[in-house]
């Protein structure tokens, strides 16, 4: 049940139970003021109607006992006792001047004046003296004259008593009343709040433990109602913390990693070019080709360092977003070619074969020219790097499936493990010995890979191949009609 439903219950039990129990208590207290301030059978005479039922009931039992014979008398007797005991009434009947039957306690000394009032009224009415009243009933049976006659005592409350009971009851009612609004709100405050007590109990122990770091803590909640969805939010929250920490985390090891292999890649050639500079001043190469050939390795070194220093603030600026990419509309198959043709002697030197196996006749592609050839260079570059053989060989080649050319170049080299394959294009990663030697790079080449073909809105992903090697599979969405039948190219 929600929260929303249990506060409009609560509202609804708030005004119904107190003014029910209101209802109830203010019956209860008026009856037990009347069986309390009045006996049962002054309660009963003390209303006209019953006093007059109560009258005329006895009255017809006396007139059958004058009728009746003996046997008939006894039993009438009976029925007029109980009623006299029951109404607390004197019962007296006479024959003549003579009283042959009294029920009761019997006739008091104040009650003769009651005797002779009556008698005023021949016998029949009522009088009354403020503390009885005297009903009688004169008739003729058989010749003979008799009187009937029923005292009854009056019923009378002063005024200061009915105030202080209609006090003392009110009193009483009012503090009832009080004690059951308490408990009902006791009750309904329990059934409410409970269900928001133990939640947010629960929200606040989930604080707690992510403050003090424990980003793996999730919130266990079942229950129906607005705090289900702010539960499954904290748990997202701590989930998308844990991942953000464990990002950072993750980043700031890159980061030094950068630091040492930056060090480590500029120091080595800093150190070659100081050597060769040294030699020159020291005079140790003393002919023409010494010279030239120390030159030649200061120039060396300077490219590689020139180009390491390129590289790293390419990625910086592909970090922050504000490196300039300008696509054009290009012909992806033609575009590899080309470049095929102008490296294939300079990768030919450094030890690796380039070749073109499979692919389609065109396929036109939105992408900056500049940017796809880095992606082919920092690729072969790779290759280069980690070949495992004196002679290396290289295949680039391609297909079109639906809406996307894919790429593959594949090489002959060491590959890497299955483990590893995901972490390829992580910033500054690097896998094992053969492919982490820093003499051969900062691990900036496949990062800046990674980042160039996700501006192209392509993807890019590593698999060893069956028979040795490793294979960067890339996929370039196409530009609008740009596919032809596949045609095979060997170079």
């Amino acid at each position: 049940m929600t929260i929303q439903k249990r506060l409009f219950i609560s509202n609804i039990l708030m005004l119904c139970i107190p003014a029910a129990l209101a209802v109830i208590m203010l019956a209860g207290g008026l009856a037990v003021f009347l069986f309390t301030a009045f006996p049962h059978a002054e309660y009963e005479l003390g209303f006209p109607g019953e006093l007059l039922e109560m009258r005329h009931e006895v009255e017809s039992l006396a007139l059958k006992w004058l009728r009746a014979d003996a046997a008939r008398q006894e039993e009438l007797e009976g029925k007029l006792e109980e009623l006299a005991a029951e109404s607390r009434l004197t019962l007296e009947i006479g024959k003549g001047q003579q009283v042959v039957l009294q029920i009761g306690p019997g006739p008091t000394g104040g009650q003769s004046q009651l005797e002779q009032s009556l008698a005023a009224l021949h016998g029949n009415g009522t009088v009354s003296d403020g503390s009885y009243d005297l009903y009688g009933k004169q008739t003729e049976i058989e010749g003979e004259l008799c009187q009937i006659r029923l005292y009854n005592p009056v019923v009378t409350i002063s005024g200061q008593q009915r105030k202080a009971w209609a006090a003392g009851i009110g009193l009483f009612l009012v503090a009832l009343l009080l004690g059951v609004v308490f408990l009902t709100n006791r009750f309904l405050t329990k059934f409410v709040f409970r269900k928001i007590a133990e939640p947010l109990q629960t929200l606040a122990e989930g604080v707690r433990q992510i403050r003090d770091g424990n980003l793996t803590h999730r919130i266990d909640y079942n229950g129906q109602d607005e705090f289900e969805p702010v539960c499954e939010d904290f748990n997202e929250m701590a989930q998308r913390l844990r991942a953000s920490v464990e990002r950072t985390q993750k980043e700031e090891e890159s980061r030094k990693e950068l630091l040492a292999s930056i060090s480590h890649d500029i120091r080595s050639p800093l150190t070659s070019i100081r050597a060769y500079v040294e030699g020159l001043l020291d005079g140790v190469a003393d002919t023409k080709e010494k010279q030239g050939t120390y030159l030649s390795t200061i120039q060396k070194k300077t490219m590689e360092i020139d180009q390491m220093v390129r590289k790293l603030f390419l990625f910086s600026k592909m970090e922050l977003g504000e490196y300039p990419y300008a696509p054009e509309r290009q012909n992806a198959v033609a575009e590899i070619a080309d470049f095929v043709a102008a490296s294939r002697e300079e990768y030919g030197q450094r030890g690796l074969e380039i070749t073109l196996g499979l692919m389609p006749d065109q396929a036109w592609i939105e992408a900056d020219p500049t940017y796809f050839r880095s992606i082919l260079t920092n690729l072969l570059d790779n290759s280069a790097k980690y070949k495992d053989k004196e002679r290396g060989k290289v295949c680039i080649s391609g297909q079109i499936s639906g809406r996307e050319l894919r790429l593959y170049v594949d090489d002959d080299g060491p590959g890497v493990p299955e483990e590893a394959l995901p972490k390829l294009f992580d910033v500054f990663y690097r896998n094992d010995p053969s492919r982490k030697n820093p003499n051969q790079g900062s691990g900036l080449g496949l990062a800046i890979v990674s980042k160039t073909v996700e501006r192209m809105g392509g993807t890019i992903h590593g698999e060893n191949l069956p028979g040795g090697g490793l294979r960067m599979a890339l996929g370039v969405p196409l530009a609008q009609g740009g596919q032809r039948d596949e045609t095979h190219f060997d170079h």
